[in-house]
């Protein structure tokens, strides 16, 4: 079942707060997966229906996904396509400073409120080159 939320700012907060939880990206045979199958996500398959194992399969980006399964994405997520994709661009950084400026583009182009310890903390947990 897919967690329902009233606005973007929700859907962030709690997508970053669930990949700070489990430490890490979540990288499936070598590259980033909605699902690892493990019970791991990215940022946007905290928002996916994790029983629907097409979906949580699926290999490509935001876009792609609503494109090719527009009655199984929430809606706030199709309303907000390009939010979404920087958001998912933020978990697939894998340094410390990349992941500071999409936070930054996040705050600044899409109006979402970085300020809580769960966006810093995803930052900080990038591999330090």
């Amino acid at each position: 079942m897919t967690k329902q939320f009233k606005t973007a700012q929700e859907a962030c907060d709690y997508s970053v707060q669930k990949i700070v939880e489990q430490g890490g990206r979540c990288i499936n045979d070598g590259i980033c997966a909605h699902s690892d199958g493990q019970g791991n996500h990215c940022a946007i398959g905290w928002l996916l229906d994790p029983d629907n194992e097409e979906l949580m399969n699926y290999a490509g980006g935001v876009q792609g996904v609503v494109d090719d399964f527009p009655d199984d994405v929430p809606e706030i997520i199709k309303d907000n396509i390009d939010l979404f994709s920087t958001l998912q661009v933020f978990h697939d950084q894998p340094g410390p400073l990349n992941r500071e400026d999409w936070r930054d583009r996040l705050r600044d182009n899409h109006k979402i409120d970085t300020s809580a310890p769960h966006w810093q903390q995803w930052v900080d947990m990038g591999d330090r080159l």
